[in-house]
């Protein structure tokens, strides 16, 4: 209990250090609405990590420890390569791509599996976690693909786990309750 206690303190962590960097991120037009809403902010990042191992989340940690040190902003660097207006940071582009492509694998799953839970289509991912995993360490782009691997080891989708950890953690029920009440409204 104790360590799941201690996981939970440090997503809790890196997601403040994010949120710092998110809310001193300016956007043309002004403060995006998301914003203006860091409760949100702090459960969808949580669904992130959820699924993540420890190992990735320290040196993530590690990431935005060393980005606050040098005066980077990692959120800012996202959203700017998510409208290409920066070229991109990433140390090792071949391991974004190599990451992005399972990832999407699984988001094309997921939203196959449940078109009524998620009936949007990939182009904001397409440009979202490209940008985002452009932004992160080497050592936490292989740390990354540890996970995948070990999720593909164990036959999960690590896309499915991160909505069904966020649905349960809201009470919201499981991903198949959802979908069903969904279909329900549609009847």
């Amino acid at each position: 209990m104790t360590e799941d206690v201690g996981r939970e303190e440090r997503i809790a962590d890196v997601i403040e250090r994010e949120l710092a960097m998110f809310l001193n991120t300016k956007n043309m037009g002004g403060p995006a609405s998301c914003q203006e809403n860091p409760d949100m902010f702090r459960k969808w990042r949580w669904m992130i990590f959820s699924v993540l191992s420890d190992e990735y989340i320290a040196s993530y940690r590690d990431d935005l420890i060393e980005a606050e040190r040098t005066g980077r902003n990692l959120m800012m660097e996202k959203y700017a390569r998510m409208d290409n207006l920066i070229p991109c940071v990433s140390p090792n582009i071949d391991k974004v791509r190599k990451i992005t492509v399972t990832e999407r694998v699984w988001m094309e799953q997921l939203l196959k599996e449940f078109p009524l839970l998620f009936p949007q289509s990939l182009a904001r991912f397409d440009m979202y976690f490209p940008a985002e995993m452009e932004t992160v360490s080497e050592r936490s782009l292989d740390l990354y693909q540890a996970c995948i691997d070990a999720a593909l080891q164990r036959g999960e989708n690590l896309a499915r786990k991160r909505y069904a950890n966020f649905y349960e953690k809201m009470g919201m029920g499981t991903l198949e309750e959802l979908e069903a009440r969904r279909r329900e409204k549609l009847q």
